[in-house]
């Protein structure tokens, strides 16, 4: 979320700075930057909102202001649902400082947001309204979004098995990932949950349960049939080099691990395709916002997991002894 906040401040930053014929300092215009994705499977959502900002001097002195780009508390936040097109209530959202900012261009706190409380819940029949008043200036801002209903039921791995194997370790053949679509999904990303425990060579009694989480691959609904998406042995074992770092001074037991696909309403997928790095000559990249009055994305999504699922024999024998991961202490 952060790193999309970024990316709105900076092409504002960047259409406003590239101006030579004009006044840059000419009066200023209210710019709400919003982000926002709904999931009914969690508890509590969350909306960030911030303002682009332009100012005499560098624009990156101005950014570790956090008053330059955050507001103060002059929001009116809420969410309005609408079930067949008609109105059915409003939620209200609050203000709250969140964990700090990494550390960057922007300054790192406060860190504003906007969140539900535990006692809202989003319906997944129906459409929500992002109404954003300032009212201080008058200024609203708003956008519609539909919710993501479960996101195409898992069929392999199997959920309904507590316990069950699978197999990375063949190159030639790929374990494939099936499921079912969503009537409002776009498309699904699948994702892994690598789960294991990390022990102390010379204190053994000392260890820590770790995970990593990774992207496996996307695929775009087509229809309403089943889809797949392989998990190659390459994909599996290079994510695991990658984001579990070299100790000599532990060992390492894989745990069972956990599927987790998402499925991302239209507006969302959009937003992705027009963000993908440019591959081609031209490699400017188009603005996408579906925010009026504002800049942005207001989109949702739906979670579902398939949990405890372990590796086979010979995917623990590759963790172990492959070229890819042999150098990670698994036993």
């Amino acid at each position: 979320m952060n790193k999309l906040l970024i990316s709105f401040c900076l092409l504002c930053l960047s259409l406003s700075s590239c101006k030579t014929d004009v006044d840059l300092l000419a009066p200023y215009k209210e710019v709400m930057v919003i982000y926002g994705v709904l999931d009914p499977t969690d508890s509590v959502q969350y909306i960030r909102i911030n303002k682009a900002f332009l100012g005499e001097g560098n624009a990156y002195t101005f950014a570790q202001v956090a008053d330059s780009f955050q507001y103060a508390d002059v929001l009116d936040v809420k969410l309005e649902r609408y079930k067949n097109n008609n109105f059915a209530g409003a939620i209200n959202l609050e203000r709250f400082e969140g964990p700090p900012l990494k550390d960057g261009i922007f300054a790192s706190a406060p860190n504003y947001l906007y969140r539900t409380t535990g006692l809202d819940s989003i319906y997944q029949d129906s459409e929500y309204k992002l109404v954003v008043t300032n009212t201080q200036t008058g200024n609203v801002v708003t956008s519609k979004t539909v919710v993501v209903s479960k996101a195409g039921s898992i069929i392999n791995p199997n959920p309904s098995s507590l316990y069950g194997y699978v197999n990375f370790a063949d190159p030639a053949n790929p374990f494939v990932t099936k499921f079912s679509s969503s009537d409002k999904a776009k498309y699904y990303d699948l994702n892994i949950k690598f789960n294991y425990k990390e022990i102390e060579i010379a204190n053994p009694s000392n260890f820590e349960m770790k995970s990593i989480f990774f992207r496996v691959d996307g695929v775009e609904k087509q229809s309403n049939n089943s889809l797949e998406i392989p998990v190659s042995y390459t994909t599996f074992y290079s994510a695991l080099r990658r984001l579990i770092p070299v100790n000599p001074f532990v060992k390492r037991e894989a745990e069972p691990l956990d599927f987790v696909l998402v499925g991302g309403a239209e507006e969302l997928y959009t937003y992705y395709q027009v963000n993908r790095p440019p591959t081609g000559i031209n490699q400017s990249i188009p603005q996408y916002t579906n925010i009026e009055g504002g800049i942005g994305i207001f989109s949702s999504k739906y979670t579902d997991i398939v949990s405890h699922k372990s590796l086979s024999q010979t995917s623990m024998d590759s963790l172990i002894n492959g070229a890819i991961t042999k150098d990670l202490g698994f036993q």
